[in-house]
């Protein structure tokens, strides 16, 4: 979808991360899923003067070290040997090298001894590496203390869906920049480019335009997930867009306290009713038990608005 409306409202943000990275510091984007942190993340990388840039998509902390373990040996910046490669691979050029065939091997390489290599081998460069990471967020503690040793010799620029407490070392050293929901002018914009470049056949744009700010609650990946799914229809009358949900835009009331409430009045009737000994009011009570078990699956559920 960047490709047909490109990263609207967001100069500013990246701005400010290519400013950090200028400046040599560590730095974590925050945000829920689908805010758009990896798209700012991109746009800030091809913006920033990096010398030496190792980009990490994985999502597992064990296959972000194998990723810079193989990169690494792709730039020169490590060795066959010192990844402890069979003899076979320590003297063959880098490009001769068949990754497949080696990544087994470094698959079955420890964390400490993925580490053991990596390090030194990044504290001999010259220019500071800048570590790009897509997923920062499903890091454990023994993790970390091994992400701490790689930040002594590159900067770390991350993104995390979640600042998890027990890791709270790493964010300690990072500069964290929240990246929040698009406002509705910038949501408007966005679908109005997106209109207009695929050429789509709306009976009532606006109409379509203000149910998508609506629906989209600000998040990006919804507005892309709505406009891709509504781009495939031949023509978007009212009945479609009136149809158009997502779950970014779906917030629930919590009834919890009014059910609480509810059982509580419910058992008190049947009580004063014992008490005072009026019958009806203690029928009452049973007949308002019953009903409230009954459908207390609806009540906990809410209404959606």
């Amino acid at each position: 979808m960047d490709n047909i409306v490109g990263l609207i409202g967001r100069d500013e943000l990246v701005a400010d991360l290519v400013a950090e990275i200028r400046k040599g510091k560590h730095v974590i984007l925050t945000g829920p899923v689908g805010i758009g942190k990896s798209a700012v993340l991109r746009e800030a990388l091809k913006r920033a003067p990096i010398n030496l840039l190792i980009k990490l998509d994985d999502y597992q902390a064990k296959g972000q070290f194998i990723e810079i373990a193989r990169q690494m040996l792709v730039l020169g910046l490590v060795s066959a040997k010192e990844l402890g490669l069979p003899v076979k691979f320590h003297n063959l050029p880098v490009a001769d090298i068949d990754w497949k065939e080696v990544k087994n091997q470094i698959n079955r390489m420890s964390m400490r001894d993925l580490t053991h290599a990596i390090i030194p081998a990044l504290a001999r460069v010259d220019t500071k590496p800048v570590i790009a990471v897509d997923d920062l967020t499903s890091l454990t503690p023994t993790q970390m203390a091994f992400w701490l040793a790689i930040f002594d010799h590159a900067q770390v620029i991350g993104c995390a869906s979640e600042k998890k407490a027990r890791v709270r070392k790493l964010w300690w050293k990072m500069k964290e920049i929240a990246v929040k929901p698009l406002p509705p002018d910038v949501i408007r914009k966005v679908v109005k480019k997106y209109i207009e470049t695929k050429g789509v056949l709306i009976e009532s744009p606006d109409l379509y335009i203000s149910h998508v700010v609506k629906q989209s609650g600000g998040i990006p990946q919804a507005i892309y997930d709505m406009l891709d799914e509504s781009g495939k229809e031949r023509i978007i009358d009212k009945r479609k867009v009136r149809e158009m949900r997502h779950e970014a835009g779906v917030s629930y009331l919590d009834f919890t306290p009014m059910v609480m409430i509810l059982g509580a009045l419910i058992v008190s009737m049947r009580y004063v009713g014992m008490g005072t000994g009026d019958k009806t009011l203690y029928i009452m009570g049973g007949m308002g038990a019953a009903l409230f078990l009954t459908f207390r699956f609806f009540i906990f559920k809410g209404v959606g608005r």
